[in-house]
């Protein structure tokens, strides 16, 4: 296994644990607040990281999401990605159709 290996086989759920409350000191204080400009605070960053691994876990599934916030999920997806690197962040708004297809009327969606 390389390290590479390694980051790849882990799921979503364990790197959103990551920003859990009982790793304040030991992660987040020491290390992984570095990795985000700015700094948002832990909590309201696991906050947003937990809705995205849930709306991520719903589409997995084939799950229902229609009722959903959709474009705030998109926003708070940008918003998590931009403090990670705005470049990517611009990038996916630029090229992603997310805007697109939730301005597009219900019933045509429903008939994919």
């Amino acid at each position: 296994m390389t390290p590479s290996g390694l980051v790849a086989e882990m799921s979503f759920g364990f790197w959103v644990a990551l920003f859990a409350k009982r790793f304040d000191h030991q992660l987040w204080r020491v290390a992984l607040h570095r990795a985000f400009e700015p700094t948002p605070p832990r909590s309201e960053l696991h906050r947003q990281l937990e809705q995205l691994r849930a709306l991520r876990n719903r589409v997995a599934h084939h799950e229902p999401i229609l009722k959903r916030d959709l474009n705030g999920d998109y926003e708070s997806l940008l918003e998590v990605l931009a403090m990670l690197s705005p470049e990517v962040s611009n990038w996916v708004r630029h090229h992603s159709r997310v805007q697109e297809v939730l301005t597009t009327p219900t019933p045509q969606i429903m008939q994919f």
